[in-house]
């Protein structure tokens, strides 16, 4: 988005661009880019630099925390444009949030059961009542082949925090795929054939068979 003005008097003229949320202050010949930020009232340091060039300090406000000034005259368009802003990051944020749900249905559900398996595989008794090689719990495997995205988004999980520099930027780009409701396949392409922990990942192969 290129900049527009939202203020103008005689050589002094404020430019905004909401989308990147930056601000340029011209003055005659002369322009400095400044963020778009909350307006705060003018510090000490400021306003002796004001006056010392002979400036009134009442008539100017801060520009954040930086020493970056705004005359007050300004103000209401300056806010105007900054509400702009936040409206805008609110409204990409809430949109994000909404496409990553509706791209991994099932997830809530799926995690709460990976994660209840997972913490019963430390436990020597709760492992004694499962028959070794005997693959997940039915339940869980249902669970996995009802939501096919939602566990591929578990598994690629795995493989995101591993130590291995490769293999988790090769988990990250899959989690990024998945969430935005690109192909399953190729996120699943992307994964090796072997878990973090050294066992087959068998989730690609029985989508292939």
């Amino acid at each position: 988005m290129s900049m527009k003005v939202i203020f103008s008097r005689n050589d002094y003229r404020i430019l905004v661009d909401a989308e990147e949320r930056k601000a340029c202050i011209v003055k005659g010949n002369s322009s400095i880019s400044v963020p778009l930020e909350p307006l705060t009232p003018l510090s000490t340091l400021a306003a002796r630099h004001l006056r010392m060039i002979g400036c009134d300090p009442a008539k100017y406000l801060n520009i954040g925390h930086t020493n970056q000034v705004l005359i007050k005259d300004a103000a209401q368009e300056w806010q105007q444009a900054l509400g702009s802003a936040e409206r805008r990051a609110r409204d990409r944020d809430t949109s994000m949030i909404m496409l990553f749900w509706e791209s991994l249905p099932g997830l809530p559900e799926l995690r709460e059961a990976e994660d209840s398996y997972a913490a019963g595989a430390h436990s020597a008794s709760l492992l004694l009542e499962h028959r070794p090689l005997a693959g997940p719990p039915a339940q869980l495997a249902a669970l996995r082949a009802k939501f096919p995205r939602a566990a591929a988004y578990v598994l690629a999980e795995q493989f995101a925090f591993s130590a291995d520099d490769k293999v988790a930027e090769k988990g990250r780009q899959a989690l990024a795929l998945l969430a935005g409701n690109k192909s399953l396949e190729e996120a699943l392409a992307l994964l090796p054939m072997r878990l973090p922990g050294g066992n087959y990942q068998s989730l690609r192969r029985n989508r292939q068979e």
